[in-house]
């Protein structure tokens, strides 16, 4: 048995079954629940998922009282990239122990890594009504309901999870970030440190206390934190100890190479592109890699610096940063933010975009952006979530249709095309509006900031276009989800990033009712235009 659980551990698979299959033949080992257990996941491992699944049926049959060895497969199967064989063998598994609460807690969490919380849901609570007295149970289930936005129900199951196990560092963690997005951010901070105190070294914990203390406008110490957030698996292969400084060391940077890198969110390196043209200022050279969407915008930034593709192989550099890392390096507190506008629309194609919408509009007295939805990023583990909670539907934008004089105007970028048009089609013949689409011809970035260009304000729900037509200083009436992201603070309407934004904010979570119709009130007041109508249409 010693030598086929090394050649299991060594994942020769096939050497595994064909022994275990000859033990078993041989007669004496029928009973054997570890032969068979092997058995079965080498037959896992292997690709024969049926039979592996029948064989360790019978061991959970032989072994009612212990855990499902089913649950042993998943690794097995992660490693050899077969994700798509998890959700059969987790279903098989409760099949065949249907009250089997690891079982449904392995299988709630499959279905919230996999963007999927509303199937999470129930199977997280038949874990927690198998096994109430579960702190992975407790903890699992808040997570997912702070995925769904019921933030209440999120905290009275996290403080469950961590009244049944005080050294829970991730349960503790979970707390403060469901009392942060319900706006409690002193008793989320607490949360926090108690979860600081028993895993310190942990970098999720201290991104999470990070956007706390950030949301509060306590920029020195939630820049420190976030920093946590290049420790992260697989976020950065550049090495550390080349990472830029504080500029407040001063390090001395003329002459350097610097390298800046995005990440992963457009809106915020949109954001902190800002810091790029005050870095070069240092006389230092600058390398500023940008992904293919925002390449050709970027140009706009400062003829100083080169703009590098996303493609671009990595150059030699004194250092890194990353754009999300500059507010860090500069120091930067809520009162020292660089001002907008520091993005611009190439003239040429800003001409071109204002005769087209000149064209497809004809003489509106204003002409305004729209954006409803974000990117679903299905990459990101439990952001399909966060998506679900910041995007809108177009026909929640009806209110503003009883505004006179103005075409709208989709900045709308969608993959699900002929959903898409649909549902422009049906808003315009609901509301008998007009609704121009240039995003069919949009290339990237700098195509929007042309269309911008030549618009009187954007109505967004919080998105990377949102941020665009605020860096170029354009009027913006931002619709924000209830649990706000940090940068857009609490209790207040304006923000320090961005001094053209309004902030309409949610007072529930998912109702845009309120938001939307004070947009539509304040458009209708003549006395509060939004932006004045733009003289070059």
């Amino acid at each position: 048995m010693e030598q086929i659980l090394r050649l299991l551990a060594a994942r020769r698979y096939p050497e595994v079954a064909r022994l275990a299959r000859a033990r078993l033949a041989a007669g004496g080992d029928q009973a054997d629940p570890d032969l068979r257990t092997v058995y079965g996941l080498a037959l896992g491992g292997c690709g024969e998922l049926t039979a592996a699944l029948a064989e360790l049926h019978q061991v959970a049959l032989l072994c009612p009282h212990e855990p499902h060895p089913g649950l042993d497969l998943l690794p097995i199967l992660r490693a050899a990239g077969r994700e798509r064989d998890i959700e059969p063998c987790l279903l098989a598994a409760l099949a065949n122990r249907p009250h089997a609460a690891l079982v449904a807690l392995a299988l709630a969490r499959f279905y919230r890594e996999a963007g999927r919380p509303r199937e999470a849901l129930p199977m997280a609570r038949q874990a927690v009504d198998l096994s109430p007295e579960s702190g992975e149970a407790q903890r699992t289930i808040a997570w997912i309901l702070a995925d769904l936005g019921d933030l209440a129900a999120s905290v009275w199951h996290s403080r469950r999870a961590v009244a049944l196990d005080p050294a829970d560092a991730a349960a503790w963690s979970n707390l403060g970030v469901a009392l942060t997005d319900l706006g409690r951010h002193e008793e989320g901070e607490q949360a926090h440190d108690r979860a600081l105190g028993l895993a310190a070294d942990q970098p999720r914990i201290r991104v999470n206390r990070a956007v706390n203390l950030l949301a509060q406008g306590r920029m020195a110490e939630g820049w420190a934190d976030y920093e946590w957030r290049l420790r992260l698996p697989g976020h950065t292969g550049l090495p550390a100890d080349r990472l830029l400084p504080d500029l407040s060391t001063g390090v001395a940077l003329a002459g350097r190479t610097i390298l800046i890198t995005h990440e992963d969110g457009l809106g915020d390196t949109i954001q902190f592109a800002r810091f790029v043209p005050l870095l070069a200022d240092t006389g230092a050279r600058i390398l500023a890699h940008a992904p293919p969407a925002l390449e050709r915008l970027f140009r706009t930034l400062d003829r100083r610096i080169t703009v590098l593709p996303g493609t671009a192989a990595l150059p030699e550099f004194d250092y890194h940063c990353p754009y999300t890392s500059l507010p860090r390096a500069f120091g930067v507190g809520l009162t020292s933010i660089p001002a907008a506008p520091y993005l611009f629309a190439d003239s040429a194609l800003a001409t071109v975009w204002r005769e087209r919408l000149r064209h497809a509009s004809g003489s509106a007295v204003r002409r305004i952006g729209l954006v409803w939805a974000g990117q679903a990023r299905p990459w990101l583990e439990g952001y399909g979530a966060l998506d679900g909670r910041r995007s809108m539907l177009l026909a929640d934008f009806a209110p503003l249709a009883a505004v006179p004089g103005i075409v709208w105007v989709s900045l709308q970028k969608s993959a699900a095309d002929r959903e898409f048009v649909l549902e422009l089609d049906l808003f315009r013949r609901q509301h008998g509006v007009a609704i121009c689409d240039p995003m069919g011809e949009v290339r990237d970035f700098a195509d929007t900031a042309a269309i911008i260009d030549g618009l009187d304000g954007v109505i967004s729900v919080d998105t990377s276009v949102a941020h665009l037509a605020a860096a170029m200083g354009k009027p913006v009436f931002l619709l924000d989800r209830f649990d706000t992201c940090w940068r857009w603070l609490r209790d207040r309407t304006d923000n320090p990033w961005y001094p053209s934004v309004t902030i309409f904010r949610q007072e529930r979570i998912g109702d845009w009712s309120r938001p939307m119709g004070l947009i539509a009130r304040t458009m209708l007041n003549p006395t509060v235009p939004f932006g004045a109508p733009n003289s070059a249409c």
